[in-house]
């Protein structure tokens, strides 16, 4: 028996609707991104163990004094929550290559928000370092370190936002402020380092005299200013357009 011409159009309109339905819930699946996983962490031990982990996000609940340089060799964003990381006894120690606070190593890509601090013992240590081809992102907060507050060896540090100072001075014989970002001299050609954003005080990232009178670490858009009602901090800010 042959369907009825109304029949045939009930039927192609109900597999129209079928089909849209399947491209809607294939496309639903296709994009249904899992949350980032995120630990939370209050104690030195605690913060070393989540960044041996896989958690995407590390979170800070309370201020963490770390007695050793916490060593990154993973993907993850460290979101110090406003607390903050500091050091009470040397670490320091050429050694073992502890020169700084966080050292972000091979393998190694950290982001680290939050709005925190970083701040190294006075006479000891850097807050951050890049070593055999890290990269290190800040998006914002306070770097304390000594002689630098980023230090690059080898690898990239890019800077979006945040504050940085010395406490120590180099015994260089300049006795000025030029090494508060540093990169390697003997490295200057496979590493970097990028400011876009942030305060630095007694430096300018756009005149870096410690890789040279004029070197700077600013992109083009980009440019430095003294802060309003300052005449020794500097600030990265988009350039104004001709």
């Amino acid at each position: 028996m042959k369907l009825t011409k109304t029949k045939n159009i009930i039927i192609t309109l109900i597999t129209a609707v079928m089909l849209l339905a399947s491209v809607f819930v294939l496309s639903a699946c296709g994009n249904d991104e899992p949350k980032p996983k995120t630990i939370e962490v209050s104690t030195e031990e605690q913060l070393v163990s989540a960044i041996s982990g896989d958690a995407d996000i590390v979170k800070l609940t309370d201020n963490i004094v770390v007695e050793n340089t916490l060593q990154v060799s993973r993907t993850f964003t460290l979101d110090l929550n406003g607390k903050t990381i500091s050091n009470e006894t040397n670490i320091y120690n050429l050694d073992t290559n502890s020169w700084s606070i966080i050292s972000v190593r091979a393998n190694g890509n950290l982001t680290v928000t939050g709005n925190g601090t970083i701040h190294a013992l006075e006479n000891d240590c850097y807050a951050c370092d890049v070593i055999d081809g890290g990269k290190l992102v800040i998006e914002n907060g306070r770097f304390i370190g000594n002689i630098s507050a980023v230090y690059v060896y080898e690898g990239t540090a890019e800077i979006k936002g945040g504050e940085y100072s010395i406490q120590q001075l180099s015994d260089d014989g300049n006795s000025d402020y030029r090494f508060t970002l540093n990169i390697r001299g003997s490295n200057l050609e496979n590493s970097k380092i990028t400011v876009t954003g942030g305060t630095f005080h007694n430096f300018d990232p756009a005149n870096n005299l410690a890789e040279g009178p004029n070197t700077s670490f600013v992109p083009e858009g980009y440019t430095t200013q003294l802060k309003v009602n300052t005449s020794d901090v500097y600030e990265v800010v988009v350039a104004p357009q001709e």
